[in-house]
């Protein structure tokens, strides 16, 4: 029998790490028709954009089992120390960032993520609706931290062709990896203002209508000074998706996040709003249990400016 796509990045997957087995099998029974026409779609598109790089699929599936077992060695370390394993962006930035082997299999290992973990599919699904919700109204559109560049690719099938785009990421190889994700899907990224450097560096008199940054907060010493640069960078009537984790240990990891309320404290203190949230626990157990066994949170959240 033939796979598809995506079946066939399932049994990889499990062939690969038998251990994921199990798991995958019971999240994947859950999942409706509109889930693996979505899941499909993705693995047929990836898979082509991997061959278009000469990147096996092997290698990719590889990506993804190293960077879930560095994952599970974080937690292991956490759940000893109650600390994360990296504690300073900068050595985040040596070790990972900075490092093109490291970085591209970190970044692919993200991208099969979006289909294979219930909460990157949830957060994925409320970046898409946000962003077809609202695209009609916007002219400017800013992201931090592309990675994968997957989240792009998404806003580019909703925003109007007139739209100003820029992206702001500290790692050449995210760029890179970014330019050719859009040079594949024959997205004109030349028209895209592609920024690398610290997005608390980044000078700018423009204000943007939608401002994107996945899976950014925890990875900086100082989360507040960032929410408030993204503030003064938001159109008034503008609105950011906004994604991050509670206890969350990965390898470049730092800052801490131990509740969901510190995180919405903190966006409420630097000025915003929360128009719309989701709390995406990474176990399907009671709350009071994922709360008392420190088990990972996955937290997405649309905000505007209070004005």
């Amino acid at each position: 029998m033939t796979l598809n796509y995506f079946d066939n990045i399932v049994e990889k997957v499990i062939l690969k790490s038998p251990l994921q087995k199990k798991k995958l099998k019971q999240y994947l029974a859950s999942k409706d028709v509109t889930f693996f026409a979505d899941a499909e779609k993705f693995a047929q598109n990836y898979a082509g954009y991997l061959d278009s790089q000469l990147i096996p699929l092997d290698y990719a599936v590889s990506a993804y089992t190293e960077m879930c077992d560095n994952m599970m060695k974080c937690q292991i370390e956490f759940m000893k120390t109650g600390k994360y394993t990296v504690d300073e962006h900068l050595e985040a930035y040596e070790k990972v960032y900075s490092n093109e082997t490291k970085m591209k299999s970190y970044m692919i290992g993200l991208a099969i993520s979006q289909f294979l973990w219930s909460t990157h599919y949830e957060m994925y699904c409320s970046f898409a609706v946000g962003i077809r919700r609202l695209s009609n109204g916007i002219k400017s559109y800013l992201e931090i931290g592309p990675g994968h560049g997957l989240y792009l690719q998404k806003a580019m099938e909703y925003l109007p062709k007139a739209a100003k785009i820029t992206l702001v990421d500290i790692s050449p190889v995210s760029i890179a990896i970014t330019k050719s994700i859009m040079d594949y899907f024959k997205y004109d990224y030349m028209s895209i203002d592609f920024r690398m450097g610290d997005i608390l560096d980044f000078d700018s008199t423009n204000k943007y209508d939608f401002i994107t940054m996945g899976e950014v907060l925890e990875h900086v010493n100082y989360p507040e000074r960032l929410l408030i640069k993204l503030y003064d960078l938001l159109q008034n009537n503008g609105r950011l998706f906004l994604s991050t984790c509670v206890n969350a240990p990965a390898i470049d990891h730092v800052y801490h996040f131990k509740k969901v309320d510190e995180i919405v404290d903190m966006v409420r203190k630097c000025g915003f709003v929360i128009e719309d949230e989701r709390i995406l626990p990474v176990e399907n157990l009671p709350i009071e249990l994922i709360i008392e066994k420190k088990i990972a949170i996955n937290y997405c959240a649309i905000l505007t400016k209070k004005i």
